[in-house]
């Protein structure tokens, strides 16, 4: 279980800084794929189209904003 956790917060990593337009974001789909991958991370979505969620490690908020990009919150 930690390691999955570990793996999730390392993939989140990589994608919110290697993968993303800038140094704090990453794309939509590379965020969803290491949740779906990780177990105990949930995510959905709001009535204005918005997707949020978070692991044990990390939560995360991608805009319906047409960007496709999500973003780590605290």
């Amino acid at each position: 279980m930690r390691a999955i956790s570990l793996s999730f917060a390392v993939a989140t990593a990589v994608a919110l800084f290697a993968l993303g337009q800038s140094a704090s974001a990453a794309p939509v789909g590379a965020v969803v794929k290491a949740c779906d991958r990780t177990a105990g991370c949930n995510y959905s979505l709001n009535k204005a189209g918005d997707l949020s969620g978070c692991s044990s490690k990390v939560c995360f908020y991608c805009p319906n904003d047409g960007k496709r990009q999500c973003f780590p919150v605290q």
